[in-house]
């Protein structure tokens, strides 16, 4: 019988544990969010929109805009959203250096080359030690400047972003 009771004492200890970390109960809890992000009335693809946390002990979240507009952040697992707090926003877009294949490919001699030249040239004016060109105005690059702000509450949050210089 105390067999019996420590047994099952032990495996409950060890279900709730594997439980815990499955569940969340390991890593922070967050928030679903997704939201919108516009120009001139016109959805913004490809843009990377972070959530950059106010609070001490918060981790910033993030997400990829698709062909509408449309985002959903990323805290520790895909699509997880973002921890409740305040946050800054950044929204980022950036082009992809002339001569570089889409991800995964490899690059040719000739086309490294002419990457390397469109870097060099992109630095000259203005764009990102990456070498691609900044596609938004520059002060959406930092939650300082862009004027975006979050509150992420329990249950799920919308947040539509309409970038205005």
């Amino acid at each position: 019988m105390l067999r019996t009771t420590w047994s099952s004492l032990l495996i409950a200890g060890i279900m709730g544990t594997f439980l815990g970390c499955e569940g969340g109960g390991g890593g922070p809890a967050t928030a679903k969010v997704s939201g919108t992000v516009t120009s001139q009335g016109k959805p913004v693809a490809e843009a990377i929109v972070t959530f950059v946390p106010k609070s001490p002990g918060a981790r910033a979240a993030v997400g990829t805009t698709d062909a509408s507009g449309r985002f959903t952040l990323t805290t520790l697992k895909l699509g997880d959203g973002a921890m409740v707090g305040s946050y800054g926003v950044t929204v980022t877009k950036v082009s992809r250096p002339t001569g570089l294949p889409a991800e995964g490919g490899e690059i040719p001699p000739e086309a490294q080359a002419a990457a390397k030249k469109a870097q060099e040239d992109a630095k000259k004016s203005g764009g990102t030690d990456e070498g691609g060109k900044d596609l938004l105005p520059t002060k959406f690059r930092s939650p300082d400047t862009s004027g975006l702000t979050a509150e992420v509450k329990s249950g799920r949050n919308d947040f539509p972003f309409d970038l205005k210089e």
